[in-house]
C-alpha cells in the first residue's frame, strides 16, 4: 500500500484500499499516537507562555501535558468509533458495501491533515489570553470549521467513504457533512453555555 497515494493521489489509494481483503488498524493509530503526541507539545507549550511563578510552571505544565495527552486520547477514540459507527450505518442503509471496522479505517487515516495543523500551531505559537477565554472568539470558532486542514479531512473522508463503499459522492457527503454540522452545534452550545456559567458565578463573587 502506497500511503503517499493518499496525499496526492486518494481516489487511486481508496480504490487500493478497496481491493483488500482485510485491512490494518496499525496505520490510523500511528496517526492519531502523533497528533496526541503533538497536542501534549502544544499544551506544554502554551503553559509556558502563561504569566505564573517559576516553581509553579513546572507542576501546571505537567498537568496541561498529562491531561491534554489523557482527553484528546479519549476524545479521539470516540470520535472515530462514532463517526465510524454513524457512517459505516448511513452507507449501508443506501447500499454501500462495507464495515465498521473499514469506516474506522478510513476516518482515522483522514484525520492526519490534524497532524500538519498542529504543527503549525506549535510552530507559530499563540500565547493563552486568560482574558479572552471568557468571551466567545467566533473569529476562532469558524477558522477551526472552515480551516483548509478541517475541510480536507472532509474531502478526504467522503473520497475514502465514496470509493469503498462503492456509493457517489454525493451519497458518501450526507453523513460526513451532516456530522460536521451537528459537531459544530454542539461544540457552540456547549461552549456558550460554559461562558454563560462561569459569567454567572463571576457575578455572584
Amino acid at each position: 500500500m502506497n500511503y503517499l497515494n493518499l496525499l496526492i493521489n486518494p481516489v487511486k489509494f481508496f480504490k487500493q484500499v478497496a481491493e483488500k481483503e482485510k485491512v490494518s488498524l496499525l496505520i490510523p493509530i500511528v496517526i492519531l499516537l502523533i497528533i496526541v503526541g503533538l497536542t501534549a507539545v502544544l499544551a506544554g507549550a502554551q503553559v509556558s507562555t502563561l504569566d505564573i511563578p517559576a516553581e509553579q510552571q513546572g507542576l501546571v505544565k505537567g498537568m496541561a501535558i498529562g491531561g491534554g495527552i489523557i482527553s484528546v486520547i479519549i476524545g479521539l477514540a470516540i470520535a472515530v468509533m462514532v463517526k465510524a459507527a454513524i457512517f459505516n450505518l448511513v452507507l449501508k442503509k443506501m447500499g454501500g458495501e462495507g464495515s465498521f471496522k473499514i469506516a474506522a479505517y478510513i476516518v482515522g487515516l483522514t484525520y492526519f491533515p490534524k497532524i500538519f495543523q498542529t504543527i503549525l500551531n506549535i510552530v507559530f505559537l499563540k500565547p493563552i489570553d486568560i482574558k479572552a477565554t471568557a468571551e466567545m472568539d467566533w473569529v476562532a470558532f469558524f477558522a477551526g470549521i472552515f480551516s483548509v486542514f478541517n475541510i480536507w479531512q472532509i474531502v478526504l473522508t467522503i473520497i475514502g467513504l465514496a470509493v469503498v463503499y462503492q456509493v457517489s459522492y454525493k451519497k458518501a457527503a450526507i453523513p460526513v457533512i451532516g456530522l460536521e454540522i451537528v459537531s459544530a452545534g454542539l461544540t457552540l452550545g456547549s461552549t456558550l453555555l460554559a461562558l454563560k456559567s462561569a459569567a454567572g458565578l463571576s457575578t455572584l463573587s
